[in-house]
């Protein structure tokens, strides 16, 4: 075979080879896929946050444009407390992806890889004691975020007070009776020796920014209940607070309310 016809039949198997190579796959990335998130939102050293206190707020809003992807309720049960708060943990175990456990799952459509904000606002039912988290994590489209998911954790008590009625004035010869419901943000209850603890629940009176009257709440010998009495003040408007502390796990709640004093 002269040098010639070898370097033509060279070029031809080239070409035969390249015309075999399939053409490499492109993606559009102008086109949006649809992406699946799933949050939990969960109380410090407890449980989920969900129907029983009025569920929790979750936004995802994208950080470049600022523009909310997706918003809606964390609503549910509280979770599994044996798997939550007992069972020893392996890495990689879901704690809070149970069936009737609260959560909020939101599909989203992003057409590349999009940094995200998402936030937890709650619980919704106690809107002058709300407390908020949020994480700010990089999502990829069609990547779908499922198990526990996101999970954002809140911090604090949420307090009921149940007496004195607060709507009605009170009479400044008695002592103010006071009882107040503490329990976690998951409305999983509180006392002595319980699962979840709170030692330190005081009551209050306040006056032209000045504390008139303070006391300290006992437990009331049911769950979340503790008792106290502040003694007798003049009459005038006052702010009774309610505050209730954990420090050692950073959690805290308080309830205000305006209170009239009658002679």
């Amino acid at each position: 075979m002269s040098r010639t016809a070898f370097a033509s039949l060279s070029i031809l198997v080239t070409l035969a080879g390249c015309a075999s190579t399939p053409a490499p796959r492109t993606t559009d990335v102008t086109t949006p896929r649809a992406t699946r998130v799933v949050t939990h939102v969960v109380t410090h050293d407890a449980k989920l946050i969900g129907t029983t206190v009025g569920g929790v707020r979750v936004t995802i809003r994208d950080v470049a444009t600022d523009r909310v992807l997706a918003e809606g309720r964390h609503d549910g049960g509280t979770g599994d407390t044996k798997r939550i708060m007992q069972d020893p943990r392996k890495r990689g175990d879901t704690l809070f992806s149970a069936a009737d456990g609260a959560r909020y799952e939101a599909t989203i459509a992003i057409a590349t890889p999009t940094l995200v904000d998402i936030s937890a606002e709650g619980p919704l039912g106690y809107p002058d004691q709300l407390a908020r988290a949020s994480k700010r994590l990089l999502l990829f489209p069609g990547r779908d975020v499922g198990g526990d998911g996101i999970v954002l954790e809140l911090h604090g008590f949420v307090i009921d007070l149940m007496g004195p009625d607060t709507t009605q004035a009170l009479p400044a010869s008695a002592a103010l009776k006071v009882r107040a419901r503490v329990r976690m943000l998951c409305s999983c209850p509180t006392l002595p020796g319980g699962m979840w603890e709170v030692r330190d629940v005081v009551a209050r009176l306040i006056r032209d920014k000045v504390v008139v009257r303070e006391a300290t709440l006992t437990y009331g010998g049911e769950p979340s209940i503790y008792t106290g009495e502040l003694s007798p003040v003049e009459p005038g408007v006052y702010q009774l607070e309610v505050l209730a502390a954990n420090p050692a796990a950073a959690t805290f709640g308080v309830v205000r309310r305006r209170v009239t004093i009658t002679r």
